[in-house]
């Protein structure tokens, strides 16, 4: 529900969606001017994913992941699918399952949750979560890549 009782236009979840893809496209670009165009500065990302001591979370800014971009040499490759979107007001919140390849070889499956605020310049990411969740294959639909 938006704030005024009304529910969300399909506008608005039209919005929230292309910020959330318009990152994965910068992030599978390695387009850091791109990524940090869809994050407010110092948009925080946690990621949680098994290891050998349990289950590791690990917390960053989105100035980091850009910053690395320069040293990472593989490709990346994160789809998503069938997103959920609240939005309530200037806030919403877009969960999703994804699937990320890694110079073209499945590497895992998981969730992602952005929230979003609706600034002045549009609707901006202001943190992200997502799991790590190694597996043998995709759950994406649309199956792998071509």
């Amino acid at each position: 529900m938006a704030a005024d009782g009304a529910a969300p236009s399909q506008e608005d979840r039209a919005a929230v969606v292309k910020v959330v893809q318009q990152f994965f496209d910068a992030l599978n670009a390695k387009d850091g001017a791109g990524l940090k165009a869809t994050c407010q500065p110092g948009a925080q990302f946690t990621s949680g994913r098994p290891s050998a001591e349990g289950y590791a979370v690990r917390q960053r800014p989105v100035e980091t992941d850009v910053a690395r971009f320069a040293e990472v040499k593989d490709t990346y490759l994160e789809r998503i699918w069938s997103p959920t979107v609240h939005i309530d007001g200037r806030i919403a919140v877009v969960w999703t399952r994804y699937d990320f390849y890694l110079s073209e070889k499945f590497s895992h499956n998981g969730t992602d949750c952005f929230t979003l605020i609706k600034t002045d310049q549009g609707w901006k990411i202001v943190c992200g979560a997502y799991s790590v969740e190694p597996g043998t294959k995709t759950e994406n639909p649309a199956g792998p890549p071509r």
